[in-house]
């Protein structure tokens, strides 16, 4: 017969149980993705392609939260997951048998009375249990809460009250591996399904994806509205006092995404503000507080990368690995700092998702019908002009939502000058602005050089000795 297994034994099975999902966590956070720098003469980024691009979703179409976002991005990069939907094996199992008609007909390969055989659980969750007893019977918190008001521990324990909490481990599996059971309402419900099926079908070039990159990007920094500050240093940082970022100028970068990620790590830190999530910022350096204020900015950027669709990086895998060592000892920490995360990924969401139903309802972009210089040249020259920009754009990041779009022309404004394309107004001022409409005033002259050479070319009323006008082609 077998024996029943010990209060002692429970407690110490519990406590294993733990600690392994918290040396995966600090596994995770000790051995980011990406090489480590080579020199220190940049500010780098490295970037990897990550098999998931969204936050990871339960059976019922709800996204996980904190330490769980985690554990599936690790199950996905090792297992090449594509559809982030996860299941339990008798969730998957009560589906199909609520479909069983349609399940396909008996074979060598799979019988419709075990369609999930052969299923392993590969990846875990966990879940986060409090529970409250009197005299040894269960009770509610809330009861307990009032019952126990004003009791010191033992008070509690001598009256027969008992508070238990820690996580609770289970066994889940990425319903993917089903897909051709599942019912085709189930399917539609999810639309992770399509996005994936469309991802696989398209073609981008790495200038596309930098480009989308770069665009998403500014839509969440606009939505936060937390001002970004260009400065000649080689350092980037967010000052909660002033409740601005600031960066150092665009050739300090690697690239344009490098360039932006960082200010989104930035915006992350943001995110602690006293007027909005209100976290402690203003740690010592090197403190167990700042690195988990580092480690909360460098996870929550990660979380809205995925929630957004973006590619997800880490910053320098040599400075995540110096904070995370704080943390060896005392691997829990992590666990807040997983839920620290998710809120402040929430909370820009949020502002994302309002920005973006306002752009919604703006009228649609338009160019407008009088323009102050209009662009009128051959392809050779905007291809000249859109060369220019996209080399001036190294060096002067407001220039980059200019780069590789067709300029129209530009209109004066009170501070600079507003550029035109094809899908976009952008407005420049100072240097920028001084750049740009040096450069389309040089080609402002040119077009009125070749109007007037073609008008005087097609006058042939004109008598010879008053055509005057194509001797400005040999100033």
């Amino acid at each position: 017969m077998k024996k029943p297994r010990s209060s002692a034994g429970r407690t110490t099975a519990k406590t294993d149980q733990q600690s392994q999902i918290l040396d995966r966590l600090f596994d995770y956070f000790s051995k980011p993705k990406g090489e480590k720098p080579s020199s220190n003469s940049d500010v780098e980024v490295s970037f990897y392609r990550s098999a998931l691009r969204s936050l990871p979703m339960n059976f019922h179409n709800n996204e996980y939260n904190g330490v769980n976002i985690i554990m599936l991005l690790q199950e996905g990069e090792i297992n090449a997951t594509k559809v982030p939907i996860y299941s339990t094996f008798k969730q998957a199992s009560d589906l199909l048998e609520q479909h069983k008609d349609k399940l396909p007909p008996k074979s060598e390969t799979f019988d419709p009375e075990k369609p999930l055989k052969g299923i392993t659980l590969d990846a875990q969750v966990v879940k986060y249990l409090e529970t409250y007893k009197k005299d040894g019977e269960l009770i509610s918190k809330s009861v307990f809460e009032k019952e126990t008001r004003g009791m010191s521990f033992t008070q509690m324990r001598e009256n027969g009250y008992q508070k238990r909490k820690g996580l609770k481990p289970y066994k889940v599996f990425p319903i993917e591996k089903i897909k051709n059971l599942l019912p085709k309402s189930f399917i539609e419900d999810r639309d992770y399904f399509a996005r994936q099926e469309e991802l696989e079908n398209k073609v981008m070039s790495p200038e596309m994806e930098d480009i989308e990159f770069v665009e998403k990007a500014k839509i969440i920094i606009d939505a936060m509205g937390v001002p970004v500050i260009e400065k000649n240093q080689d350092r980037a940082f967010y000052s909660p006092k002033d409740d601005c970022i600031t960066i150092p100028p665009r050739n300090k970068f690697l690239s344009d995404k490098a360039y932006f990620a960082v200010i989104l790590h930035e915006l992350s830190h943001s995110t602690g503000h006293p007027s909005r999530l209100n976290r402690k910022q203003n740690n010592p350096f090197n403190s167990k507080g700042y690195a988990t204020e580092e480690l909360v900015a460098e996870t929550s950027t990660m979380f809205i990368c995925l929630d957004e669709g973006l590619q997800t990086f880490n910053s320098h895998a040599k400075y995540l690995e110096g904070w995370s060592s704080h943390f060896a000892d005392k691997k829990k920490a992590l666990l807040s700092i997983c839920k620290l995360a998710r809120e402040s990924q929430e909370f820009i969401s949020r502002k994302v998702l309002k920005h973006k139903l306002d752009l919604s309802i703006q009228s649609p972009y338009q160019v407008p019908d009088k323009l102050d210089f209009e662009l009128k040249l051959a392809d050779k020259h905007t291809d000249a002009l859109n060369e220019y920009i996209v080399k001036s754009a190294n060096n002067h990041s407001p220039l980059i939502p200019l780069k590789n779009q067709k300029i129209i022309g530009y209109n004066e404004s009170k501070d600079g000058i507003e550029v035109f394309t094809s899908d976009k107004k952008v407005a420049l001022t100072g240097v920028s602005s001084s750049i740009v409409k040096r450069e389309l005033d040089n080609l402002k002259l040119l077009q009125s050089i070749i109007f007037d050479v073609s008008v005087d070319n097609n006058d042939e009323t004109t008598p010879t000795k008053n055509r005057l006008k194509p001797s400005r082609l040999s100033m």
